[in-house]
């Protein structure tokens, strides 16, 4: 009953925690949550990384080869004039 009365006269700060209470609550329900995180077992962490890495070169190869043929193309472009 206070609650709704303290709502009800606008009296906000009586109704609301402050930031203690809601660093603290979020705090716990982080800890809560990342007790339930299902952890890579470390085989999986390197074949993952693996994988990662590999993709990025192949990527970064990908993008360079892109990106010469369309140098060599706007090159050519601008011989023109």
């Amino acid at each position: 009953m206070a609650e709704t009365t303290a709502l009800a006269s606008g009296d906000k700060s009586a109704a609301r925690p402050g930031l203690k209470a809601k660093s603290f609550t979020f705090f716990s329900d982080v800890a809560r949550e990342m007790r339930k995180v299902s952890w890579p077992k470390r085989n999986e962490l390197q074949d993952a990384t693996v994988i990662t890495l590999v993709l990025c070169v192949v990527l970064a190869i990908f993008t360079f080869g892109v990106d010469k043929v369309f140098e060599t193309v706007v090159r050519g472009i601008f011989k023109m004039f």
